[in-house]
């Protein structure tokens, strides 16, 4: 009789040892909540500042288009540039990152009497040189 109550122990403690306890489930849960709590601001952090760098290759396009048309005697030295008249049948960029998305979100274009392009995406001057909030920070 003793021999089968110690089988039988053996085998309870076999069949218990098959599943994770209620403990151990809500410490993984934590350690994962811990870690999303920790990624999902980086998430925000880096879509916008791959919209802001998005804005200023658009910029950096029209800036090339204006520059262009300027040297095929498209359009005058000192004015100011419709995009769609600079891009040619290209697709028009519009601003993706947050600061120029409130401000309008249209890209403008002025040729300056030297010759130098200024991009400006809602206000915000993006080409050549960003100015906070288009700074990005490394």
């Amino acid at each position: 009789m003793n021999n089968i109550s110690i089988r039988k122990m053996n085998e309870l403690s076999k069949k218990k040892k098959k599943g994770f306890t209620l403990v151990e489930l809500i410490i993984v849960i934590a350690i994962i909540a811990i870690l999303a709590a920790i990624a999902i601001p980086k998430f925000g952090e880096i879509r916008e500042n791959a919209n802001v760098k998005s804005d200023i290759a658009n910029a950096k396009d029209i800036q090339t288009a204006a520059t262009a048309a300027v040297s095929n005697g498209t359009i005058s030295l000192g004015s100011d540039v419709t995009i769609a008249s600079v891009m040619n049948g290209g697709v028009i960029p519009t601003a993706k990152g947050s600061a120029a998305k409130a401000a309008g979100g249209v890209f403008t274009a002025h040729v300056e009497t030297d010759g130098t392009v200024t991009v400006k995406a809602g206000g915000l001057e993006v080409f050549p040189t960003p100015v906070a909030p288009y700074t990005i920070q490394q």
